[in-house]
């Protein structure tokens, strides 16, 4: 049974809504395998205790999923068919859940027998070689942009005005439309 602060100071507790829950669901031996699949429990046992216990889960899980063999939907599991509904959808979620947060508790230990260094430990030590570098990645550029250019000095002043042979070209051009002119009076 999972207990949560008092209600009153009359010193009554009120039950939690899942432990409500899964106290109806599980029966007994269910609720005691479940309640060891939990956080303080979990932690205190050994590798071979939660190798024990996710098996007793499965064996559980497994009871409790006949639902899909009464309604023909799957095989038979055992030498005949179920005949009733002994599970239910809230006894195969509660199982489910103690089952994963044992394969979670079984993961995070070989994590950390293996050695394996986590991300957050992969990017401190990527950080610490990348501020101990003392060598410069890139070249010095050479000339800054913020003196700005140098001007470069002319050899020939800039003209000002119309060249020469624009003038010419304007010139001609008005001289051949004048042309045209007096060609279609006569």
């Amino acid at each position: 049974m999972r207990l949560v602060a008092p209600a009153s100071n009359l010193g009554r507790y009120q039950m939690n809504a899942k432990a409500e829950s899964e106290n109806r669901a599980l029966d007994v031996s269910e609720l005691g395998i479940v309640s060891a699949a939990r956080r303080p429990a979990i932690e205190q046992q050994s590798v071979e205790q939660l190798r024990a216990l996710v098996h007793r889960l499965r064996k559980a899980h497994g009871r409790a999923r006949q639902r899909r063999e009464i309604r023909g939907k799957s095989d038979p599991r055992g030498a005949r068919r179920a005949q009733d509904n002994t599970g239910s959808i809230a006894k195969v979620q509660t199982l489910f859940e103690a089952i994963q947060r044992v394969d979670e508790e079984l993961s995070r230990r070989e994590h950390i027998s293996t050695g394996a260094p986590s991300q957050a430990e992969l990017s401190r030590h990527a950080l610490e070689q990348k501020l101990s570098r003392q060598t410069l990645q890139h070249p010095d550029p050479g000339r800054s942009v913020s003196e700005g250019m140098r001007p470069k000095m002319r050899k020939e002043p800039i003209k000002v005005g119309t060249t020469k042979r624009e003038m010419g070209r304007v010139s001609q051009a008005g001289k051949v439309a004048q042309a045209r002119k007096d060609g279609r009076k006569g």
